[in-house]
């Protein structure tokens, strides 16, 4: 592969923020993760209340505490290092980042046309109040038009705040996603390098029932058929969740090589010591 191929390649990072490990870095993001979900708690507790909820509210509620049961569940095995349950992780975390930017997109664009675009909304009511002492002391009235003016200015100063806010969490939770995909990532090819020399089975053979396994580069399936990991449904939904990607789960190691090297040689080239 080609180094421009190689840079434009999918992003795996190596390190959290660049100081911590990759396990250390999926933890604190699944934990921050548990936190922020767990406010779905209380908009189920408003149901009892008797408050309006609309149905959007309700859906994001429910999946709120359908993510917290699971990483109740996933959460412990970061640390064990389970390749099933490390998999999971990343696609609930990858479904949830993608199902939270819907939400936020639906809501902001709800909010700006109520907002600036509907008739009745505050921003066409002209909540400016019809007199103002200026620096001379006398009073004086603003037109329909320049109440308008006045409120559309603050209103889109608000939205370019806001939109600037939805961008950068975006952002984070997309760099979030990356890292624990990327640990589940070397959590299954550390788990395949450990289990290759299953005697007799898949991984120690290195077949598998289709040809996208047998694509150069690409380490063996750990959910195949007959494989340890490969049975029942769990194995079903691992074999599942790899094909969604191989790839990225199974490929790539020529290239991370290729990546090591060159890091290798620019460390060796600038210091007496490098280290990898």
């Amino acid at each position: 592969m080609s180094r421009g191929l190689l840079r434009l390649r999918f992003p795996r990072p190596r390190t959290f923020l660049g100081f911590m490990s990759l396990q250390t870095g999926t933890e604190l993001i699944a934990l921050s993760l548990v936190f922020n979900r767990i406010t779905g708690i209380y908009g189920i507790l408003a149901l009892f209340t008797g408050f309006p909820l609309s149905f959007l509210q309700i859906s994001l509620y429910l999946l709120s505490l359908l993510v917290v049961g699971s990483l109740a569940y996933l959460i412990p095995h970061i640390r064990q290092q389970s390749p099933f349950q490390c998999l999971a992780l990343a696609f609930l975390y990858g479904i949830d980042t993608l199902l939270n930017f819907a939400y936020v997109t639906f809501f902001a664009t709800t909010w700006y046309l109520s907002q600036f675009h509907d008739p009745q909304g505050p921003a066409s009511k002209g909540d400016i109040p019809e007199s103002a002492s200026p620096s001379n002391g006398e009073g004086y009235e603003h037109d329909d038009a320049q109440r308008n003016q006045l409120n559309k200015a603050v209103g889109v100063q608000e939205s370019a705040a806001s939109m600037c806010l939805v961008v950068g969490f975006t952002v984070v939770r997309i760099y979030f996603a990356l890292v624990v995909c990327a640990y589940a990532r070397a959590v299954v090819q550390r788990y395949v390098d450990m289990n290759s020399g299953w005697a007799g089975g898949p991984l120690g053979s290195g077949e598998v029932d289709d040809d996208n396994g047998k694509e150069e580069g690409h380490a063996p399936d750990p959910f195949v058929e007959g494989a340890p990991l490969g049975e029942g449904w769990q194995g079903k939904m691992g074999r599942a969740m790899v094909g969604f990607g191989r790839g990225y789960w199974l490929g790539g190691r020529k290239e991370d090589e290729e990546w090591a090297r060159e890091i290798g040689g620019r460390l060796r080239g600038g210091s007496r010591y490098s280290r990898v």
